[in-house]
């Protein structure tokens, strides 16, 4: 039951949209993420099932396992407190009670079930972003199931995810997933579909010329590749390196994009280069120095934005103005500054001392017989990959790049925290 849920969340995530809603793409996703969230969790540990076992076994623990999972609960404590704190009390404590439900997806990973049903939930991972990586191309080539009324011709290319950043942050994470698969599966059927999987991925990626998805595919990829085979993986890095840059070489718009890229860093012009993410830096910055301890709540920084930025144009003495039609910002384009934003200093650091502690755990059983090194290896590179990511965009708060990240970590987790190989069932 719980993995069925979970398959249903991945898929829906991906491909579920509303032609009648007014968020037509992204309201559906959530509501799949959150409904499923919360009755995946009722059936992995209603009525007691499971729920405490982890914590009568906290001494067996390693000690990187017990630190991930402490800091990750004060991370959502503090939250909690953050948004019972915050001048937008009821507003906040919503967006409070959404990123609970997201965070069950870490414990739901980390569960038996998921374990078991794991080839299932990759099988279906890999098959949704394959629909929307095909969907994306035929788009680029004017053929498209429904039309979209939008500003420019860029987001046309959005298949089922309906912006080109989301689906490509979502194919990226696809094709470290597939990368690592068709390195290690022992089937020569499911290597030969994870190459396929792999190369039509990395089409959307050139078709979509997002950055930010190949910066993170590249980080994803080359630590899975140290993982992987650890000294013996400069080759294997070299060849990633020289397939990236061949399909910049054959694709004029991806050459145009990195050639225009290249001249802004010579140019000195920051803003254009980051798309203008400045302003909203720079008002996340303000907001966590004005209420350093608890921040303003979580889901305030779209209401912020604008005052803090403009303090922070009078402090700095300069404009940060976005001349584009999105010179407004709901997010601040960084995972990491709007939790120090919206939850303060301890909300911020602990969630990032929770990953730290959660890679370091995973990392270190690099030489345990027990596990699997090319596990290890993809879900590390699917963790880089995110944390990459979450520089300059933001995966954490859109359930196509949300859901397979956290079920990731929780996966993760389990692994670091094992102590036997009866701890990971076949």
């Amino acid at each position: 039951m719980t993995v069925i849920g979970l398959v249903f969340v991945v898929v829906g995530t991906s491909l579920f949209v509303d032609p009648g809603a007014y968020a037509s793409f992204e309201a559906p996703k959530r509501l799949v993420a959150l409904a499923g969230a919360a009755v995946c969790a009722f059936a992995a540990f209603g009525l007691g099932r499971g729920a405490f076992g982890w914590v009568r076994a906290w001494r067996e623990i390693p000690l990187p396992a017990r630190v991930a999972l402490a800091a990750f609960s004060f991370a959502l404590l503090w939250c909690g407190i953050a948004a019972v704190a915050s001048p937008f009390r009821s507003a906040s404590l919503d967006t409070f009670r959404t990123i609970l439900l997201y965070a069950l997806f870490v414990p739901l990973g980390a569960t038996r079930a998921a374990a078991r049903g794991k080839g299932l939930l990759v099988g279906s991972l890999l098959a949704a972003t394959a629909a929307n990586a095909a969907l994306s191309l035929a788009q680029s080539r004017g053929h498209s199931p429904f039309k979209l009324q939008t500003f420019g011709t860029r987001n046309e290319t959005g298949a089922l995810a309906g912006n080109v950043g989301y689906l490509a942050l979502a194919l990226a994470i696809g094709a470290v997933l597939a990368l690592g698969l068709g390195l290690s599966a022992r089937s020569r059927p499911v290597r030969a579909a994870a190459v396929a999987a792999l190369l039509l991925f990395l089409a959307g990626l050139v078709v979509n010329r997002n950055l930010t998805a190949l910066v993170s595919l590249a980080a994803g990829g080359v630590v899975l590749l140290a993982v992987r085979f650890g000294r013996r993986s400069i080759l294997a890095m070299v060849a990633v390196v020289a397939a990236l840059a061949a399909a910049a070489a054959f694709s004029a718009p991806l050459r145009h994009r990195i050639a225009e890229t290249a001249g802004m860093v010579r140019a000195g012009d920051w803003d254009r280069l980051t798309t203008y993410r400045t302003g909203a830096w720079v008002a996340a910055l303000d907001m966590a120095r004005e209420r350093p301890l608890l921040g303003w709540g979580p889901g305030t920084y779209a209401a912020e934005f604008v005052p803090h930025r403009l303090q922070a144009e009078i402090r700095a003495r300069r404009r940060y103005v976005n001349p584009l039609l999105t010179s407004s910002y709901s997010e601040a384009h960084c995972d990491y500054l709007q939790a120090f934003a919206e939850t303060g200093l301890p909300g911020g650091l602990a969630a990032i001392a929770a990953f730290a502690a959660l890679v370091a755990g995973l990392a270190r059983r690099t030489a345990d017989p027990a596990t699997s090194r090319a596990e290890r290896a993809i879900l590390l590179g699917i963790l880089a990959a995110g944390a990459a990511a979450a520089l300059t965009w933001f995966p954490m708060q859109r359930p196509i790049s949300a859901t397979p990240l956290l079920l990731a970590a929780g996966r993760s987790w389990r692994i670091a925290a094992a102590r036997r190989e009866e701890a990971f069932p076949p």
